[in-house]
């Protein structure tokens, strides 16, 4: 229950040393940093660290990742060393999305050429049962063909007159409602036949340009194409599977990474360098940590520092486990300065009496409340008269107390 004792401390080394030093010492210890600026001699030109959007940018790449990949991560998290720089990790990121990107379009395409090739495989099914070129049917130079399909009840009509006109059909299939087709006239009657089939709803499809052998051959290959666009799927999920494996390992890492490299960013704006680039901060560190602080300043190459005493040091209040939660309230309303007492105990200690003036206003009468409606208060003060000498005094206590509830 006191005021921890702070020391300054001005701190200055090769601005290309200031991220370990942050990462490394700075963050890893219970201190208090200034503003720079406002505390140095002005006598020469000092200015504050640019901010670097670089790392913000690579965080979102880093988000972005993780959502289409569907891997969880959170933004809470413990400061990391400092391995890589910005540069290295965004090329890493620029080089990962884009082949997670070139997957998906290739799965997509195999998708979508499958679901044409089945529907041809579908089409052209039903042919199978005809062992026929069909490219010699293309190469007839006098004779035209049709296939396609016909309702059931028309094709009756067309059977009456097959006779009586310049064409050959024959049925290749028969399912619920309809029938598949397939007629031949020469090409001078061509439009008197379609005529008459049309007029029967007779729907003609076009075979595939590439059907150039029998139906049964051309649905081998068809399965062979769909085999090797679902082999390559495969290989093309494992890949991705590869590349989320490495996101969730590698990437993860170097996001922690720029997040301490964001917060190095942030914490740069009360850093300042002068025109030889060389940084200088000022930090408070508690009397205590000043030891352990300065050991490790020693283990960084280049670093110089200063320990000064000041007059108005910033506030650190040491209180024991119990009273910790009550200095929120002491921040709320203001922290003493060196020299004032710490005022936890009293806020504690008034807090639970201030409560206890609470419950008193509003518990008790709950509760004499609830035990009105459990006794009735005949029944009350039957039992009492029958206790002891005192069941007068009592009664008329309990009198007095249903009155003020009531």
């Amino acid at each position: 229950m006191a005021i921890e004792k702070m020391k300054l401390l001005g701190i200055k080394g090769d601005s290309k040393i200031l991220d370990e030093f942050l990462a490394n010492c700075l963050f890893q210890s219970d201190v208090q940093i200034e503003d720079a600026k406002k505390i140095y001699n002005k006598g020469w030109k000092i200015e504050y660290f640019e901010y670097n959007y670089k790392i913000k940018e690579a965080l979102k790449k880093c988000e972005n990742l993780f959502n289409k990949l569907g891997i969880q991560y959170t933004k809470d998290y413990n400061m990391n060393l400092l391995e890589n720089t910005i540069d290295y990790i965004s090329n890493k990121i620029d080089k990962l999305e884009p082949s997670y990107e070139e997957c998906l379009k290739i799965i997509e395409n195999n998708e979508k050429e499958n679901e044409e090739y089945k529907k041809i495989y579908k089409e052209i099914s039903k042919l199978q049962e005809i062992d026929i070129d069909i490219k010699k049917l293309y190469d007839l130079e006098y004779v035209k063909f049709r296939y396609g399909s016909i309702p059931k009840k028309n094709l009756e009509e067309i059977k009456k007159q097959i006779d009586n006109i310049n064409a050959i059909m024959f049925e290749i299939r028969e399912e619920k409602d309809l029938v598949w087709i397939m007629y031949f006239t020469t090409e001078q009657y061509i439009g008197n036949i379609d005529g008459l089939f049309n007029i029967q709803k007779f729907e003609r499809r076009l075979l595939p340009n590439d059907l150039v052998k029998t139906p049964r051959e051309y649905l081998k290959t068809l399965r062979d194409n769909i085999s090797q666009r679902d082999f390559s799927t495969n290989e093309i999920n494992q890949k991705i599977d590869k590349i989320k494996r490495t996101v969730e390992t590698e990437v993860l890492g170097y996001y922690r990474e720029l997040q301490t490299y964001d917060k190095i960013n942030n914490i740069k704006k009360y850093i300042v360098h002068d025109q030889n680039n060389i940084f200088y901060t000022v930090v408070w560190v508690p009397e205590n940590e000043l030891n352990k602080f300065e050991n490790k300043l020693k283990q960084i190459e280049g670093i110089d520092y200063v320990i000064k005493d000041d007059e108005n040091p910033p506030t650190k209040l040491v209180n024991n486990r119990f009273l910790k939660p009550f200095e929120y309230l002491v921040k709320m309303y203001g922290m003493p300065k060196k020299g004032e007492i710490d005022p936890t105990w009293f806020v504690a200690l008034t807090t639970f009496i201030m409560f206890g003036f609470m419950f008193g206003d509003v518990g008790h009468g709950i509760v004499f409340l609830l035990i009105r409606n459990s006794f009735p208060f005949k029944e009350t003060k039957s039992i009492w008269s029958n206790s002891f000498c005192g069941r007068n005094f009592i009664c008329d206590f309990w009198n007095t107390i249903w009155k003020c509830i009531w």
